[in-house]
């Protein structure tokens, strides 16, 4: 599964942010359901993958993330059937 998160889906105090280059290191956190990055030296969350209304669940699977100034790019494999 690929996901793509433009920088305008990202929470609108970080997308200037993004676009600039200032916004490092994202990831998922499950727990939160959200990717979080570092921005200014601290961790913030820069997207809720619940405001799409889904729920991404680690139990079953990996994640690989691509960055850019187009965004973020999220492949996820499955790591086995359930």
């Amino acid at each position: 599964m690929i996901i793509n998160i433009l920088p305008d889906e990202l929470e609108p105090e970080f997308i200037n942010s993004w676009k600039m280059g200032m916004i490092t290191q994202p990831s998922i956190d499950y727990a939160d359901n959200a990717i979080w990055a570092i921005f200014e030296g601290k961790q913030v969350t820069i997207f809720r993958f619940k405001e799409y209304g889904f729920i991404n669940d680690n139990r079953y699977n990996k994640y690989f993330i691509s960055t850019g100034l187009a965004g973020i790019t999220i492949r996820i494999e499955k790591t086995k059937t359930i």
